[in-house]
């Protein structure tokens, strides 16, 4: 009962710390700039608040930390995939075993072994193909460009996957699962952490250099986070391509191919 609760828990853990950081940060921010002495809510929002009580409040709060952190969290989480696809789609079968270098590089959504591996699958898959499909007398020969192409459109196709697991793989799609829900906390809490430092160094009474002390800390910390969040990301999409290498996981871009190998051979 626990493992089925787990899946939403993580999808609600990363919300709502998100969100709570913000309402944190900006509650020390406007309070600062804006003391509760000189009115910080207007009476009818302070009636309100009284009429929830204790437990109105805190649940009142709750929620809006949820949406707040759901809204950022996803802005946050959409753009960096979508950087993960644009760092695919400058792939071509000519610099696959290059592979193109610059700031995307960081965004790559696969490991080189798992595409190594998917390769390897393809080229064996393309010569059980070629065996099958051409005659004793024909020339057989190895079309890498080929080999390249349908391995990139594997490649593309990997980070839409993961609902066709849930059905086929429940054991596979709970580890991406719980590495893709990892990487997302991480995400989540990118942005609102350095503003709620920056807020505490606001309101903090300190000498200046323990404030910048606390700010570069802040700053690596958000750094370490950056960097294992997108590790995360390609360990949980390297775990879908491991599992095409070995054929548990049908993929739609070798489907012509595989449909040739006999399925003793696969």
């Amino acid at each position: 009962m626990l493992a089925s609760l787990l899946p939403g828990f993580r999808d609600v853990r990363s919300a709502l710390v998100a969100g709570y950081m913000w309402f944190c940060a900006g509650w020390l921010l406007i309070g600062h700039y804006h003391p509760p002495s000189a009115g910080l809510l207007g009476k009818p929002a302070l009636e309100l608040l009284e009429l929830f009580g204790t437990g109105g409040r805190l649940a009142a709060i709750s929620v809006l930390c949820l949406l707040i952190g759901e809204v950022t969290g996803t802005l946050v989480q959409s753009a960096f995939f979508q950087l993960s696809v644009a760092y695919l789609r400058k792939l071509t079968p000519e610099n696959l075993d290059a592979r193109p270098r610059g700031p995307l590089t960081v965004f790559r959504p696969l490991s080189g072994r798992s595409l190594s591996r998917v390769r390897a699958r393809i080229r064996q898959d393309y010569q059980r193909h070629q065996e099958s499909t051409t005659s004793d007398a024909t020339p057989r020969s190895e079309n890498q460009h080929e080999i390249d192409r349908i391995a990139l459109d594997a490649m593309r196709e990997v980070q839409y996957m993961w609902p066709r697991l849930i059905v086929a793989k429940p054991e596979l799609y709970a580890e991406f699962s719980r590495l893709k829900g990892e990487s997302e906390f991480r995400d989540a809490i990118l942005l609102p952490l350095p503003v709620l430092a920056v807020a505490v160094c606001v309101s903090l009474s300190a000498p200046p250099w323990v404030k910048a002390l606390l700010l570069a800390g802040t700053a690596l910390a958000d750094g370490y986070l950056f960097a294992q969040a997108r590790q995360r990301f390609r360990q949980a999409h390297s775990l879908i391509s491991h599992s095409i290498a070995d054929g548990t996981v049908r993929s739609a871009a070798m489907g012509d191919l595989e449909s040739s190998v006999p399925p003793g051979e696969r």
